[in-house]
């Protein structure tokens, strides 16, 4: 029943085990690089493709000057 507490590895790099700190990742760097990778959009959740806004919905916002 050893296998049972193996260690995790990092969700990033998938070579060193999991820091409980920094849980799932195994370091600051790991987490940092994985934020990155979000903020670029190489991450992307699935779903239903979005439809181009209204353009006349834009143009009924009321004029604060009149």
């Amino acid at each position: 029943m050893d296998w049972m507490y193996e260690a995790r590895l990092c969700v990033l790099c998938r070579t060193r085990p999991e820091d409980e700190r920094w849980r799932p990742f195994c370091s600051e760097r790991c987490k940092t690089a994985d934020l990155a990778q979000w903020a670029d959009g190489r991450y992307r959740v699935p779903g239903e493709p979005i439809q181009p806004a209204d353009t006349d919905a834009d143009n009924d916002v009321l004029d604060p000057d009149s």
